[in-house]
């Protein structure tokens, strides 16, 4: 039985061997020979009748009970995707850039749901459909037959508009396939992921050539930064910065207080409760959007569009602040310290940095936190496969006032403690909204949101 025929009888792709059953196709997108071998055996088991893999197993296999159908190349999976799945009833917005990606994709989404319009979000977070979380995901990008699933999700759900994370790394590994955006966010280009790109240069034409690479005739690219409009010129006047979006619009924002923004936009206006401009700057870039695909404002904004552990203050009283922030760059520190009013109060911060990823920013990141800090606890992030002290031991020599604290809880709970007795921003950057801490291979429940604020119940 061929593809299409399969298609016809109502049976369809699944990527992982968990969602097999007697109507799927389990598609292994792999060529490790251990992999190929254990994966081939959990579907069978799940009464999986049908597998497409790598022509290169073709030779190993001998199991007369299923049907298999080969690939050579990323063009044959296109062709095999184009059997399965029509995305013309969809819009896709990517979202790309070092930081903010997240704020914005998510905050996206949660603006067209709060205004009446169906969307999807597929990014750090998960999977959402219409601010209600579907699914977890393990990367940022997922492979591509896991996105052509997930949009088709969403176009059974009657949705319009897909908002998608995209990173240089799920880029440069082909798992966007043959997908073109309609609209793309170009947050901002920084320095990131080093250890895969090996320098900074590679990194930014791997986000350059994935904006255009994946563009329709009419895409429409939206520019944080008109800095870089010199590497758009082909976009033309279907280029919109948001210098220009600001100037066109009469748009002003003026911080009314320290966690409390206005952006107000002739006769409306709206409140934006943050301490952070870079997160004023994404709401913006969100607004932007917006307008543009709808042809007008938004008649409700409001706190749901933070996404969780973004900048986000968990307590605020009594001369006390507490923040949580998902920070793992230097220029994520930059956004998020230089911001705080240091000369009113001390600024207290406990972090790390995560293992097996990249080294050298490291020291660049402790100096940047002590120029913006009173003091830096130093304890682990995600140590994975590195040993833990070693990294610890790098930040301490590159900080100016630090204090070692393994234990992340422990950490945590010396810094509210300091807090309460000196008064004071604490900052806790680098997991945000992560639920686990990985030591080697192993993940173990950990959420700094939910361990501080039952520290906070003592101040």
């Amino acid at each position: 039985m061929k593809l299409d025929e399969l298609k016809d009888k109502g049976f369809r792709i699944v990527t992982n061997w968990q969602e097999c059953n007697e109507k799927s196709i389990f598609i292994l997108n792999c060529t490790d020979n251990t992999k190929f071998t254990n994966y081939k055996k959990l579907a069978i088991k799940k009464n999986c009748k049908y597998i497409i893999c790598n022509i290169k197993f073709k030779k190993n296999i001998q199991n007369n009970s299923i049907k298999f159908f080969f690939y050579k190349n990323q063009k044959d999976l296109e062709d095999i995707a184009k059997i399965f799945y029509n995305l013309k009833k969809i819009k896709i917005i990517f979202v790309t850039g070092t930081n903010g990606k997240t704020s914005v994709a998510y905050g996206a989404n949660k603006l067209f749901n709060i205004n009446g319009i169906k969307s999807s979000y597929i990014g750090t977070l998960g999977f959402y459909v219409n601010s209600k979380k579907i699914k977890i995901l393990n990367n940022t990008t997922p492979s591509y037959f896991e996105i052509l699933n997930l949009l088709q999700i969403s176009i059974d759900a009657a949705v319009k508009f897909v908002f998608m994370e995209v990173s240089s790394i799920g880029y440069c590994e082909g798992r966007l396939g043959d997908l073109m955006y309609n609209y793309c966010v170009l947050t901002n280009l920084e320095s990131d992921h080093l250890d895969y790109h090996n320098n900074i240069r590679n990194y930014h034409l791997s986000k350059i050539n994935l904006i255009k690479n994946h563009k329709l005739h009419n895409s429409v690219l939206f520019l944080q930064d008109s800095k870089f409009n010199r590497r758009f010129l082909n976009f033309k006047n279907k280029l919109i910065t948001q210098s220009i979006f600001l100037s066109k619009n009469k748009i002003s924002i003026n911080k009314k207080k320290f966690d409390k923004f206005q952006i107000s936009v002739g006769v409306n206006s709206y409140n934006i409760h943050t301490f952070n401009d870079f997160m004023v700057k994404n709401i913006v870039t969100v607004l932007m959007v917006y307008k543009k695909i709808n042809k007008e404002f938004p008649l409700k904004l409001n706190k749901s569009l933070f996404p969780p552990g973004r900048s986000e203050i968990i307590y605020n009283k009594k001369n006390k602040v507490i923040i949580i922030d998902y920070a793992h760059s230097k220029d994520a520190y930059e956004n998020l310290l230089s911001k705080l009013p240091l000369s009113n109060k001390k600024v207290v911060i406990v972090y790390g940095c995560g293992g097996d990823r990249d080294k050298i920013k490291r020291p660049q990141i402790a100096k940047v936190v002590s120029k913006y800090t009173n003091m830096q606890i130093i304890t682990d992030d995600n140590p994975r496969n590195e040993d833990p002290a070693m990294i610890r031991e790098i930040l301490v020599k590159n900080s100016s006032n630090p204090i070692e604290v393994p234990s992340r809880r422990m950490a945590i709970k010396f810094g509210i403690n300091f807090i309460k007795k000196n008064g004071g921003i604490l900052v806790i950057a680098g997991k945000g909204h992560e639920e686990t801490q990985t030591y080697k291979n192993k993940n173990h429940r950990f959420n700094d949101k939910v361990i501080s604020s039952n520290y906070a119940k003592n101040l």
